[in-house]
C-alpha cells in the first residue's frame, strides 16, 4: 500500500474522530457522518487484511484461526455500542434485537460471499479445522438457541414473567471461551525460523482496527439519529442499526476474499454469526435482564434454523457451492423480512 493512500486513510480517520467529538443532532451532520463511515470501511479493509495475514504468519496461527480473530475485532465496535445502549432503559429492547439481527446479517453476507466466489463454477474448500471446530460450535449455538426458545415459551405460558435466567449467559460465555481455547491449540502451523519473522503487520493492523472503530461509531450514531427522528418501530430500528453495524464491519471479509484470502473471509463471517449469540448477547444479558418476548423468541428460532442450513452445507462434503450459497442467502433474507413483518402484528 502506497504512503499516499495511507496518509489519506489517516486523514479520514482524524476527520471521523473530529466528527464523533463534535457530534451534532441534525440531518446534514448525520448524513455526512454516515457517508464518511462507509468510506472508511472501504479504505481501511485492505490494511486490516494485510495486518491479520501478517499476524497469522508471525504467530504461526492458521489463516482460518486469524479469520476468527478478525471477526472478534470486527464485533468489538458492536459490543461497545451495545453496552452503552443497554444502560439506556429506552434502548434495551432495541439493543437485544440488534445483536441478534447482526447474526442474521452476517449469515446474509456469508451467502453473498459464497455466491460471489463460486458463481462461475467451482467451490470453496472448507479447511479441516473448520469441520472439527466451527461445526461443533455451530451445533452448540443451535442447541442453546432451541433450549432458550423452549424456556421462553414455557415461561410465557406458565409463568407470565419470561425473563432469561442468569445461568444462560454464563454457560454461553463458558462454551465460547472453551471453543476459542481448544481451536487456538489445534491451529498452530509448523514453526518457522524466528529470525525471519517481521512485525510489519502491526502498523496496518492497528490502523485498520482504528478505522473500523471510528467508522462503526459514525455509522451507528448516525443510524440512531435517523431512527430517533423518524420514530421508527423497535423492530425496524433494530434492523437498521444491525445492518449499519454488521455490514460495514464484516464487509471487509468479502473484500478480503476477493483479494484471495478466502479462508479468512469465510471464517470471519461464520464466526460473526456465532459470536453475536455466544459472545455479545451473553455479555449484554449479564448487564441487563433480557425479556423473552415474541421478537426475541422468533430470533432464536430463526438463528437455529438458518445456522443448521449453514452447518449442513459444510458437513455434507466439506465444500460450499453456489447452490448452497443461494440457500444460505435466501434463508437469512426470509428470516429478516418475516421478522420485520412481525412488527406490524405484535
Amino acid at each position: 500500500m502506497s504512503r499516499r493512500r495511507l496518509s489519506g486513510i489517516i486523514l479520514l480517520i482524524f476527520s471521523g474522530i473530529l466528527l464523533a467529538i463534535t457530534r451534532q443532532e441534525n440531518i446534514a451532520f448525520s448524513i455526512a457522518a454516515f457517508l464518511l463511515g462507509l468510506l472508511l470501511v472501504v479504505l481501511t479493509s485492505e490494511p486490516v487484511i494485510k495486518g491479520f495475514k501478517g499476524f497469522s504468519e508471525y504467530t504461526g496461527l492458521s489463516e482460518y484461526m486469524v479469520g476468527v480473530i478478525s471477526s472478534l475485532a470486527s464485533n468489538l465496535p458492536e459490543t461497545i455500542l451495545a453496552i452503552f445502549m443497554a444502560f439506556s432503559p429506552h434502548l434495551r429492547e432495541v439493543t437485544i434485537l440488534t445483536i441478534m439481527l447482526t447474526s442474521a446479517f452476517n449469515g446474509l453476507l456469508l451467502g453473498i460471499l459464497v455466491i460471489m466466489l463460486t458463481y462461475g463454477g467451482g467451490s470453496i474448500e472448507v479447511p479441516k479445522e473448520a469441520l472439527e471446530q466451527d461445526v461443533e460450535i455451530m451445533r452448540i449455538t443451535i442447541s442453546f438457541s432451541v433450549i432458550i426458545l423452549g424456556t421462553g415459551l414455557i415461561l410465557n405460558i406458565f409463568h407470565g414473567d419470561p425473563y432469561l435466567p442468569w445461568e444462560v449467559p454464563v454457560f454461553l460465555l463458558l462454551s465460547y471461551i472453551s471453543y476459542l481455547y481448544f481451536m487456538s491449540r489445534k491451529s498452530r502451523k509448523t514453526a518457522k525460523v524466528l529470525e525471519t519473522r517481521s512485525k510489519r503487520w502491526l502498523y496496518p493492523l492497528l490502523l485498520g482496527i482504528i478505522g473500523i472503530l471510528v467508522s462503526a461509531e459514525l455509522i451507528s450514531s448516525a443510524s440512531e439519529y435517523f431512527v430517533h427522528t423518524l420514530n421508527l418501530h423497535v423492530v425496524i430500528a433494530a434492523t437498521l442499526i444491525a445492518f449499519a453495524g454488521s455490514v460495514p464491519e464484516h464487509g471487509l471479509a468479502i473484500i478480503g476474499a476477493r483479494k484471495g484470502h478466502i479462508e479468512l473471509g469465510v471464517s470471519n463471517l461464520i464466526s460473526g454469526v456465532v459470536q453475536s449469540i455466544m459472545l455479545v448477547f451473553p455479555i449484554i444479558a449479564l448487564i441487563v435482564p433480557v425479556y423473552l418476548d415474541g421478537y426475541v423468541l422468533y430470533q432464536f428460532l430463526a438463528i437455529a434454523a438458518t445456522l443448521w442450513i449453514v452447518k449442513k452445507a459444510i458437513v455434507d462434503d466439506g465444500k460450499l457451492t453456489v447452490d448452497e450459497g443461494v440457500s444460505i442467502l435466501i434463508a437469512h433474507l426470509l428470516g429478516i423480512i418475516l421478522f420485520d413483518e412481525l412488527s406490524w402484528l405484535i
